[in-house]
Parts: C-alpha cells; sequence; structure tokens
C-alpha cells in the first residue's frame, strides 16, 4: 500500500478489506463504494484488487483511468498475466514506476515509452505493434486508391470556395 496524501489512515483501508473483499462483492456492485466516509474506487485484475482511497471530492472517471492505466504499466514490465506473486517480487520497481506516475495524489505520466527512459531499474517488453495502414485495412477492408511507391515532392489541393 503506498499512501500518497495523510487525510486517510490506513484504519480505513482495512474496512475496504473487510466490507468489499471478505464480503466478496465485486462484480456485482459498481466500481466506487463509500465506506465510514471514505471513497474507494477499485478495479481488478486477476485475483488482485488495485485500490484509490480518498476522503476528498475528486473526478471518479480520472481515478478509474489511471487505475487502468497502473495496470498497463504494470502488464507491460511484469508481463500480460501477472500475480501477486510477480508483484511481491518487483515492489521496489512498482514504488519506483507509482512515484514517476504520481506525484502527491495527481496522475502525471503514464506513457511506457516516457517511463522506460527514467526507470532503471526493470525493463519494459516490448509490445509488437502493426504498421498503422496494416492496421487499418485489416479493420476496414479498405484499399489504399494510391499505388505503392509513389512519392510526390509536394502534395497539394486546390479548393474553390464559391
Amino acid at each position: 500500500s503506498r499512501q500518497y496524501r495523510d487525510d486517510v489512515g490506513r484504519a480505513a483501508a482495512d474496512s475496504f478489506r473487510l466490507q468489499v473483499v471478505a464480503a466478496k462483492e465485486t462484480g456485482t456492485e459498481a466500481p466506487v463504494k463509500r465506506i465510514e466516509n471514505c471513497s474507494f474506487l477499485y478495479t481488478r485484475h486477476l485475483n488482485m484488487y488495485f485500490v484509490a482511497l480518498t476522503r476528498s471530492n475528486v473526478n471518479p472517471a480520472l481515478v478509474i483511468e489511471y487505475l487502468f492505466q497502473l495496470i498497463r504499466i504494470l502488464k507491460a514490465y511484469l508481463g500480460e498475466e501477472f500475480d501477486e506473486t510477480a508483484m511481491r517480487n518487483n515492489m521496489t520497481l512498482i514504488y519506483e514506476l507509482m512515484d514517476e506516475t504520481m506525484d502527491f495524489g495527481y496522475p502525471q505520466n503514464c506513457a511506457v515509452d516516457v517511463l522506460r527512459l527514467y526507470i532503471n531499474l526493470g525493463t519494459a517488453k516490448e509490445k509488437v505493434e502493426q504498421e498503422p495502414s496494416q492496421l487499418t485495412s485489416q479493420i476496414t477492408g479498405a484499399i489504399d486508391w494510391r499505388r505503392e511507391g509513389i512519392r510526390h515532392k509536394k502534395n497539394e489541393v486546390y479548393i474553390d470556395v464559391l
């Protein structure tokens, strides 16, 4: 657990564990839970909960998006199917990633490519991406009207406005 502000104590986090995790309420309830004057925003990856906790009025879409981005970053560094063991073995890396992506409770930079420049502890696995033109033609079935290899010095369009 990582605390970025001191407005919420660790006892509040235990109340989430007792009321949501132990009661096995996930999947049937909304990903936002209000317990003892605290808002818990959470999502799951495999059997793990990623929880953000606040007493202040925050934008829930921002918090949920950060949690999803954090999972995406962890997938890049720990593998697609990372589990509790992988997280326990890489806690130093995870703290470093969280320090780079969060500043006093505000999300900062969540781009894996940029994090590679700052994080020296672990290595992010390269994701094989298809060329955009191939991806577009596969999705839409569209065929480019211009033949391969033709290059023009100027790409100009003349429009008459009436």
